[in-house]
């Protein structure tokens, strides 16, 4: 399957319907890790209330948190801090990147009037940051960059897959997607509510799975939205050169005290 990169910023609190139990557990770890790892923006959209945005890395520690213990979200924070995430939410790119999705989205709000509703804000989030990566270079230089960083995480941990797939159709409370596993392609039953609400409704529409397990018995599939590197090239030339450009030698494991 093609190389695909992860949008850079998603909603904080897309995945809360999926923890419905621990939920102030959630809410706790959300505040540490906006204190700690990844302090993205929080931004009025009008009287739909407000909205937090971070990297897709601060959803994995939420995620881990919200399945597993808070020991674990700390030990993924600390892998994601050992490969440059700290020093990329502290650049000035970064603050540049949040202002600018944090501008087009209340101009789509405004521009949505009444027909927007506080229901489909994550799939609004989805799509204005996607189109930002390709149109500006101050955000697709954010999204090379955690690209690079996530990838150096999944090479590090053992307990964390990062694996690019397709949807193939939704049909009803279901959806098909094909994954890419490395060794084959998968089909997989996946519910559609969840991948609708992060704007991936379209046949075909790209996604890369981040699939977290912190225990022999339990798995966490992470859906991000995503760009199809080679696609996204016509509409911005050298996308896929920033990316392996970006890319730098992995440290071994045994710098950061985790074994793969």
């Amino acid at each position: 399957m093609k190389d695909l990169l992860e949008i850079p910023l998603i909603s904080a609190t897309i995945l809360d319907s999926a923890f419905s139990v621990g939920s102030a557990a959630i809410r706790k770890y959300r505040q540490t890790v906006r204190k700690n790892l990844d302090p993205g923006i929080r931004f009025s959209i009008g009287r739909a209330g407000t909205v937090q945005l971070n990297t897709v890395a601060a959803l994995d520690c939420v995620a881990t948190a919200g399945r597993w213990k808070a020991r674990d979200a700390d030990r993924l924070a600390s892998v994601y801090k050992s490969a440059g995430l700290t020093k990329l939410v502290q650049s000035k790119k970064y603050g540049d990147a949040l202002n600018l999705a944090r501008e087009a989205l209340q101009r789509e709000v405004r521009s949505a009037g009444t027909v927007f509703s506080r229901a489909n804000s994550a799939e609004l989030i989805s799509r204005c940051v996607a189109r930002l990566t390709i149109t500006e270079p101050v955000v697709r230089s954010v999204a090379v960059a955690m690209g690079a960083i996530i990838k150096k995480a999944d090479a590090q941990l053992q307990q964390m897959k990062r694996l690019p797939g397709r949807i193939v159709r939704h049909d009803g409370p279901e959806a098909l997607v094909v994954v890419d596993t490395g060794e084959r392609e998968e089909l997989r039953s996946v519910h559609s509510g969840y991948l609708k609400a992060l704007g991936l409704q379209d046949r075909g529409a790209p996604f890369v799975l981040h699939e977290l397990s912190w225990s022999p018995d339990t798995k966490v599939s992470v859906f991000f939205p995503a760009l199809d590197l080679e696609e996204a090239a016509g509409a911005s030339p050298g996308l896929k050169e920033q990316l392996k450009a970006a890319e730098q030698p992995l440290a071994e494991p045994s710098e950061i005290g985790v074994s793969k």
